[in-house]
């Protein structure tokens, strides 16, 4: 099995442990928009991150499988990176904003920077699988091509 696929998997499997295990559940988010209440749990930032690791370590073991070209290491370890920086800065985001002192609003100000790069390092990380895809697919038919 290839190496991608078994770091997504155990990051999943991590996550998955830890919202199982109710450590966030005791931190809670309750947010007053426009007469709408919303209750809102940092566990759920860890079962999204956690099924989102388990679905890339399936398509990168699909991929393997399937396709008869290598991926491109480089670009996969930079994508599982910029995905395990997404779940660090999106679960500290999550349980930051839950212990905030809800009687200084103005204390929330810090929530741009990690919320922005949260972000930008999902998008980053899906492009460059998309690019790791798209590299792999185009080297697949140029053998494909090549044999026949």
């Amino acid at each position: 099995m290839m190496l991608l696929s078994k770091l997504f998997g155990v990051l999943g499997v991590v996550l998955a442990a830890a919202a199982a295990s109710g450590a966030a559940r005791l931190l809670h988010l309750d947010i007053h928009l426009h007469e709408t209440y919303f209750a809102f749990s940092p566990n759920l930032v860890l079962w999204f991150c956690s099924l989102t690791s388990v679905n890339f370590a399936i398509l990168y073991w699909a991929a393997e499988k399937f396709a008869p070209s290598r991926w491109s290491r480089a670009l996969g370890t930079a994508h599982f990176v910029l995905f395990s920086l997404f779940t660090v800065l999106f679960t500290a985001l999550a349980i930051g904003v839950a212990l905030r002192d809800s009687a200084h609003p103005e204390a929330l100000r810090w929530i741009v920077i990690p919320w922005f790069l949260g972000i930008l390092s999902f998008v980053l990380g899906l492009v460059l699988f998309f690019v790791n895809l798209t590299l792999t697919l185009i080297r697949t038919a140029r053998g494909r091509l090549a044999a026949h």
